[in-house]
């Protein structure tokens, strides 16, 4: 695995104990153990734009809050309308989804705001899961559904919020994955009905369809999408080449060829799997209160991490860089959650301050002095309500017409230095 890029996050949970803490998966030395969020629930476990931790309440109606270089958590209550069956943060750090029973809420985690609370499923939501680039997410329920949702028309409350939903599935759906590429992405999800189905995310056309000998748990795929890794309910994980070549569109595999790309570790259920970013290592967690980072080639142990609870998150993490900075203060900026949905109206109403910076020109980064030609736009820009894009872009342009005359008494000075320093000489 590639030196000092990845630390896995984990959360396990009994009745006496429970714990989230971030390990070096290379030496299993625990780097980091956060404090006093209580039992964490499966798929809760979440990072936010690298500099905080979040995690759902196994028991509790609330989510909980941690500066990543920080064990205590914010003091700040976040109280839901009920236990969260599962959660999902947008890759930009703006969206929390939280699940409850067959229902899910959207909040803005800048304002707090309840921005929709949607109820499709029929069945209790085990699984949210968000496109990297924040414009969709994925909702799989145990009534055998997932629901592709758009992100923009879900929090405008539109008639037609979901793009489509598929019903392949015969039992509840345990996990789903959603590969790079926003809406050109594979979506992949295991059932309990032992399939493991591949789409094309964008259309909900079925891809392929690999059909298990055993009841399936939960699954990823490695960051080229050429292999596939599936953690079936008796502890055991399988690996599946995805170039594999011919196949059909559906695919059965038996236990003799199974056997040939088994992981053999666990002896309980497994719980999580993730795959490294150099499709080296594969780390997985198990109701045996273990985790195990394994050599995908060799499928070999690397390490063993014992935990005193059943696992309900791991995955692999960048390491980041305010996590080993303890004098970096982090103040967790997310006010509480709005219990009742916003309306329009309040939405309009609000006034949002926006923080625009520009790149430093190359005349100050080659090391000029501190005083030297200056681009900056880092004041706040305020969009009122009522603002529009007309308006918006003549603001813009009055602060571009205010640099430049900041611009030009600076390069007037630098000129008439200049030409002392000539005269000078003379």
């Amino acid at each position: 695995m590639t030196d000092c890029v990845e630390i896995a996050l984990t959360s396990a949970t009994s009745a006496q104990h429970w714990s989230c803490c971030a390990w070096d998966v290379r030496t299993g030395t625990q780097l980091m153990t956060y404090r006093a969020g209580g039992p964490p629930g499966p798929n809760t476990l979440h990072t936010i734009n690298n500099e905080y931790v979040v995690a759902g309440n196994l028991t509790k109606p609330m989510l909980t809050f941690w500066p990543i270089n920080r064990q205590e958590p914010s003091n700040v209550k976040y109280m839901l309308p009920a236990v969260p069956g599962a959660l999902a943060i947008s890759p930009d750090g703006n969206y929390c989804i939280v699940a409850h029973a067959h229902s899910f809420n959207v909040y803005n985690l800048a304002t707090g705001v309840n921005l929709a609370s949607v109820g499709h499923h029929y069945g209790t939501i085990s699984v949210l899961r968000f496109t990297d680039d924040s414009s969709h997410f994925v909702s799989a329920a145990h009534d055998c559904r997932i629901v592709v949702w758009s992100l923009s028309e879900t929090v405008q409350a539109k008639d037609s919020k979901i793009l489509y939903e598929l019903s392949d599935f015969t039992l509840p759906v345990t996990d789903v994955h959603i590969g790079k590429g926003g809406m050109k992405a594979l979506l992949a999800a295991v059932s309990l009905d032992r399939s493991c189905k591949l789409y094309e995310i964008a259309t909900g056309r079925m891809l392929l369809n690999v059909v298990f000998p055993v009841a399936l748990g939960v699954l990823t795929l490695n960051p080229l999408e050429t292999e596939l890794f599936v953690g079936d309910k008796n502890g055991q994980i399988y690996g599946c080449h995805l170039q594999s070549v011919p196949r059909s569109k559906e695919v059965h595999l038996q236990k003799d060829l199974l056997q040939r790309s088994v992981f053999r570790g666990h002896k309980k259920s497994i719980t999580c799997l993730s795959a490294s970013m150099d499709n080296e290592t594969l780390l997985s967690g198990s109701e045996d209160e273990t985790v195990i980072v394994w050599h995908v080639q060799t499928r070999q142990q690397l390490k063993l991490i014992p935990h005193k609870g059943t696992i309900t998150n791991a995955f692999f993490l960048i390491t980041p860089r305010a996590m080993f900075d303890p004098s970096q203060t982090l103040t967790v900026p997310f006010p509480p959650f709005e219990k009742t949905v916003s309306t329009r109206k309040d939405r309009e109403r609000m006034t949002l301050e926006l923080v625009v910076s520009a790149k430093r020109p190359l005349r100050e980064r080659i090391g000029h002095r501190k005083d030297d030609l200056q681009y900056q736009t880092d004041a706040p820009t305020v969009v009122e309500p009522g603002d529009s894009d007309k308006d918006w872009k003549l603001k813009q342009l009055e602060r571009e017409i205010q640099n430049l005359n900041r611009i030009n008494q600076q390069l007037y000075k630098e000129s008439l230095r200049a030409l002392v320093d000539v005269v000078d000489q003379k």
